[in-house]
């Protein structure tokens, strides 16, 4: 009984954080059952970060096709989907697993998907299901799609509807003139009607593609005054010549509010500072403004120097912060033989998935700064604490290419939550 709860415990511990170790652990052990598990996985998108991963539905579908619970799952699903109402990348995962036990032969999917669509005109209830019923159904989903979203358009005159969902599906459809059924539709239902009406005059167009001019003195200065933050830390700021960057680090050291400091140290996050690191060392190891991130970006712009006294002062740092994880980067141009340790043992200070993807970027960056085979004990330990499967597939690159990959993680890749992890396996399996 022991050995079966610990083997679920490790089960659910990798379904959550997207590795191959749960479904390794499904096929050697048929005789357990965990179905309750699959179903938590598939309700729930665990990711870190919803949005940027998507959903995890082709993952979780490979547990419920393997399980010999699978009726059972399936029904779980398709109950809860039409029941919750406001956790959005758990009902688009949802959907998606909907679509999947449909094409299975499933045939209460569909039914499942149009009784939660349907529920999208209730103010408590969190809109989904759109793209879903317009694969399961056709011309047929795309009718129920306007007229529930014609309904809010009809109602809120302000609101309204692009066609590039309609145009995709034409795309892919040249046989069926989608347009025309929904003219027709639309002069019998007022909700279709505005849904058409709102497309037509809403038509979606590929914005045409702009030549890119090189970054400039004149550009960063511009972000500087105008609080344009995401070019001041672009890793275009390269393209600068160095009288350019010259020029802004004089500036920046004459500057003397705090706010636009902020900002110049935002640029010189990305490219290293022309001029002695002192200036910048006296910000990073002083109190930190209010309403700044002053001493934050003044420690990253000091990670492209190497020193003994920043060694020193990030070492510090990293051994007495709880989260030492604005300090990592200091070692990306510090680093030395045996920092691993100190490494492994930051990591080991919490399991919390915030800790970890707080502390994660910081490792990353000191290890493909600073190829070594030392790296493999700090990056498996985390790797086997992260749900976060965009850093998953950096830390299973950077374990490839120094040649420190195990056995244990290779065979995991296959059935990772994440495609491009699972191409890291075939590349590597086929030799390239």
């Amino acid at each position: 009984m022991t050995d079966t709860i610990e083997m679920k415990r490790q089960f659910f511990d990798s379904l959550k954080r997207g590795t191959g170790e749960a479904f390794l652990i499904l096929k050697a052990n048929p005789t357990i059952d965990f179905s309750d598990l699959i179903i938590k996985g598939a309700v729930t998108n665990y990711s870190y970060d919803n949005q940027s991963e998507g959903s995890r539905a082709n993952y979780i579908y490979r547990f419920i096709q393997r399980s010999k619970q699978k009726d059972k799952i399936v029904e779980a699903v398709l109950t809860k989907l039409q029941s919750e109402k406001n956790d959005y990348w758990g009902l688009d995962q949802m959907c998606d697993l909907a679509v999947k036990f449909y094409k299975a032969g499933h045939l209460g999917a569909k039914t499942a998907l149009y009784s939660r669509f349907e529920k999208n005109s209730l103010k408590e209830y969190e809109f989904c299901g759109q793209d879903q019923l317009i694969v399961i159904d056709g011309i047929n989903g795309i009718l129920k799609v306007a007229e529930i979203v014609g309904k809010t358009l009809f109602e809120n005159p302000d609101d309204y509807e692009e066609s590039w969902r309609i145009d995709y599906f034409q795309k892919r459809h040249k046989s069926i003139d989608i347009y025309a059924e929904l003219k027709k539709a639309s002069t019998k239902n007022k909700y279709i009607k505005a849904y058409y009406d709102s497309i037509l005059k809403n038509k979606w167009i590929l914005p045409r593609r702009r030549k890119i001019k090189r970054f400039t003195y004149e550009l960063i200065k511009e972000s500087i005054e105008n609080k344009r933050y995401g070019f001041l830390s672009s890793k275009r700021n390269n393209e600068l010549t160095e009288n350019e960057v010259e020029k802004i680090a004089n500036e920046f050291l004459t500057e003397k509010d705090n706010i636009k400091k902020e900002r110049y140290l935002r640029f010189f996050s990305s490219r290293k500072f022309p001029f002695d690191y002192k200036p910048i060392f006296q910000i990073a190891s002083g109190k930190n403004p209010k309403k700044t991130r002053l001493v934050e970006y003044a420690i990253e712009s000091l990670k492209h120097f190497k020193a003994d006294k920043i060694r020193e002062f990030a070492i510090e740092k990293i051994k007495n912060k709880k989260n030492p994880s604005d300090y990592l980067c200091l070692l990306v141009s510090n680093y030395k033989k045996g920092d691993y340790k100190l490494l492994t043992e930051v990591i080991n200070r919490s399991n919390d998935y915030e800790f970890i993807h707080s502390i994660v970027f910081g490792l990353i960056e000191i290890y493909q700064a600073n190829p070594t085979k030392e790296c493999q004990e700090p990056l498996e330990l985390i790797y086997n604490k992260m749900n976060c499967g965009l850093h998953r597939i950096e830390i299973v690159e950077i374990l490839n290419e120094t040649n420190v990959l195990s056995d244990k993680i290779f065979e995991e890749l296959e059935f990772d939550s994440d495609d491009e992890i699972r191409k890291i396996y075939r590349r590597k399996k086929n030799g390239r």
